[in-house]
């Protein structure tokens, strides 16, 4: 809309069959460059490969990290905790918790920085979809400092205050978890709300864990972050066939 060219550099080889987000980059006219391989680090080296060559042919590059993962990049999210907190006082509500999806860790960088900044009651609780907890903690300790500064706040994020659950990726990042998908269907069915197998579907799955041993109380509200996703769901038609569990 604003006349930008967009250049996307997509993990693996192209697919059979454009589906999910890569339906909607393909209908925006977006230019789709493949690395070929499985793992999905290379992206990051490729993406700046690719800048290097655009400002070679006499562009300016605007280069945004995978997942949109900076300090830049989760200042949103630190609006959103703004938004939440204001939120939480109109209704009355004494939030224990927010629960979200943790990929790139950008979205819970911001979150982390804006409980800071606001110093906020509630934790923000992390379920890992995507990389070792070990590198999410760092990552979001890292990314929610510079966000804070980005705004103009000195704060302390230690990775050892930084929580997120691990257990919920399954057997890897885009693949379906049979947990995911009950998540899904008992979401839908119970709340008229869609989520996707990739980010939000592991995620509830992990907060109905939390809640089932305990670690979460009834008397609790937990706030569960729903961050997108649904075109995912449309990639996995088989979803609705499958056994109730």
């Amino acid at each position: 809309m604003a006349g930008l060219a967009v250049i996307a550099v997509v993990h693996d080889s192209p697919p059979a069959e454009a589906q999910g987000n890569l339906l909607l980059d393909e209908l925006l006219g977006v230019e789709l460059l493949y690395t070929h391989d499985p793992d999905r680090a290379v992206v990051d080296t490729k993406i700046n490969q690719v800048a290097d060559e655009v400002r070679r042919s006499g562009r300016r590059p605007y280069v945004i990290p995978r997942g949109g993962a900076s300090g830049l990049g989760a200042l949103g999210y630190v609006e959103c905790a703004r938004e939440l907190s204001a939120q939480f006082q109109d209704a009355h509500l004494k939030v224990h918790a927010i629960v979200l999806a943790t990929g790139s860790c950008g979205t819970q960088a911001g979150l982390v920085a804006g409980a800071k900044i606001l110093n906020a009651p509630w934790q923000i609780q992390g379920i890992a979809v995507s990389r070792p907890v070990s590198e999410c903690v760092e990552r979001i300790a890292r990314m929610a400092i510079e966000a804070a500064r980005l705004t103009g706040h000195e704060i302390v994020v230690r990775p050892a205050e930084v929580a997120v659950l691990g257990g919920f990726i399954g057997a890897g990042y885009g693949i379906p978890t049979p947990e995911g998908l009950d998540a899904i269907r008992l979401v839908a069915h119970m709340e008229g709300v869609f989520l996707d197998p990739t980010y939000t579907g592991k995620a509830m799955a992990g907060l109905i864990a939390e809640i089932r041993a305990g670690r979460f109380g009834q008397d609790e509200t937990i706030v569960f972050l729903h961050t997108g996703g649904e075109p995912g769901q449309f990639a996995h038609p088989e979803i609705a066939h499958l056994p109730r569990g």
